[in-house]
């Protein structure tokens, strides 16, 4: 509740979390802000020639506009967030998505723009799990890449181990960067927020995954070695950085 001193006449109290709250900050009471994600079938009317889907945790520190993100189609529902303490913050689920979906997220996240400066915020990316989608397997390949293509990838596991610890073997829980407790997907705890600033980087992300997620699909478990999986990390990943920067300049000149 916010901290205006009002009479008890004044206050309602919520059945669902047991708490108070009064006019002045209802929208800020986590009940109001919340809507249970009804997810839809990304392949729904679509071939599926692999099943490979991806989503977004779009955490969003401090006022912002609201409407936009609750009314978009690729938002599947929206709460408050623990780690964030701006007045307006709130997290948003995206939908299952396939690549198809891609540009229209990615518009979506270029119009996200606050009032502070996001720094507590994060931008988590669910990958859809199978048998041959490891966290160890993920991990050789997150340890291969170096800062620079981190910073490009809008991956922070080298510089903020204080949420996404990058430990070998540790893949469990709200701080490491793979967190795999998850029934239907792999949750990447490494990427930082996504906004107008980091936009840009969207594309290479989900790139450099997809081309991963399908590297790990051609081989049973236990079938590759760990300078495979880092050599073709590296390699993804400049593959992605370049082929999205070249499109960005792309747009750029028209």
């Amino acid at each position: 509740m916010c901290d205006d001193r009002l009479c008890s006449d004044c206050q309602e109290y919520c059945e669902q979390c047991d708490e108070r709250y009064c006019p002045y900050c209802y929208e800020r009471h986590a009940c109001a802000n919340t809507q249970d994600p009804c997810y839809r079938d990304p392949y729904e009317g679509r071939p599926v020639r692999e099943p490979f889907t991806f989503g977004l945790e779009i955490e969003v520190d401090g006022n912002h506009d609201t409407d936009m993100l609750r009314n978009h189609r690729l938002i599947a529902g929206w709460c408050p967030d623990g780690s964030l303490h701006h007045d307006g913050s709130l997290e948003y689920q995206s939908e299952p998505m396939t690549m198809s979906d891609l540009a229209e997220i990615r518009r979506l996240v270029e119009r996200i723009a606050t009032d502070t400066d996001n720094t507590l915020s994060g931008g988590h990316m669910h990958i859809s799990r199978t048998g041959r989608q490891t966290p160890a397997r993920w991990y050789w390949a997150l340890e291969a890449l170096d800062g620079t293509q981190c910073e490009a990838l809008n991956m922070r596991h080298m510089i903020d181990t204080r949420w996404c610890e990058l430990i070998h073997g540790d893949y469990c829980g709200k701080d490491t960067a793979i967190n795999d407790t998850h029934r239907h997907t792999i949750e990447f705890r490494t990427f930082g927020p996504w906004h107008h600033d980091t936009a840009g980087r969207l594309d290479a992300a989900v790139h450099y995954m997809h081309a991963m997620w399908r590297f790990f699909q051609k081989f049973p478990v236990p079938k590759l070695k760990t300078r495979d999986i880092q050599a073709m990390s590296r390699v993804a990943a400049t593959q992605a950085i370049n082929d999205t920067n070249a499109t960005t300049a792309g747009r750029e000149r028209i």
